[in-house]
């Protein structure tokens, strides 16, 4: 028996979750939904929505982060140091605070949700874009926390692949084009040997922004 990751087939809030089991060698099964089959799983979940970690036992664990730290933990990819895990948390909580900026666009109209988006990476989203390089510039082209990879390095990855992979309206797929050090730090995570084998195998739709060099 294996563990299952319980989502759409996008890479979305799961993402990372399957990354880090997948680099850690650690046996899952993927079940996807769509629009039509989720509604009659919904009820099993924990709190009515996906992503979901289902143990080998059956039990489940619900809320992307707390699945992210713990499938970290799991593959090694979670600092043991206590100060090095708040520095991944740091720069996972900061890349949140840019993600949840664009929240309220999802339900908009399209036209709305364009003009909403390009007006977000003029003003705040901008700003949150300068803090999460002058972070990533202050590791001079390490990783964020401490000598190795960890969740965190994974977290801002997938978030700057997935908003740089057409997958969202108004957000341009040269989003990094002025952030040379953000757009770098996301080439040096895809080319990790890991990450690379994972996206080797999928490389479908959206993933293929996932891609080193893409």
């Amino acid at each position: 028996m294996s563990y299952k990751i319980h989502y759409f087939p996008v890479p979305g809030r799961a993402e990372v979750s399957r990354l880090c089991l997948s680099i850690g060698h650690i046996p899952y099964e993927d079940v996807h939904y769509t629009g039509a089959t989720f509604p009659e799983a919904k009820p099993k979940f924990p709190f009515g929505q996906v992503p979901v970690l289902e143990f080998p036992d059956g039990k489940m664990l619900a809320q992307s982060g707390a699945i992210e730290r713990y499938t970290a933990k799991l593959a090694g990819l979670y600092p043991e140091d206590p100060l090095q895990a708040a520095f991944a948390d740091q720069a996972v909580f900061l890349l949140n605070d840019f993600n949840d900026l664009f929240t309220s666009t999802y339900n908009l109209p399209l036209e709305e949700k364009v003009k909403a988006r390009q007006e977000i990476l003029a003003g705040k989203g901008s700003e949150k874009l300068k803090m999460l390089e002058k972070l990533v510039a202050s590791v001079g082209g390490k990783y964020l926390a401490g000598d190795k990879l960890s969740y965190a390095d994974l977290a801002l990855f997938v978030s700057f692949s997935t908003m740089t992979s057409g997958q969202y309206d108004g957000i341009p797929k040269d989003l990094l084009k002025d952030y040379p050090t953000l757009k770098a730090f996301r080439n040096k995570i895809a080319s990790e040997p890991g990450v690379k084998a994972y996206y080797d195998r999928n490389s479908e739709g959206f993933r293929a922004a996932f891609k080193p060099d893409a």
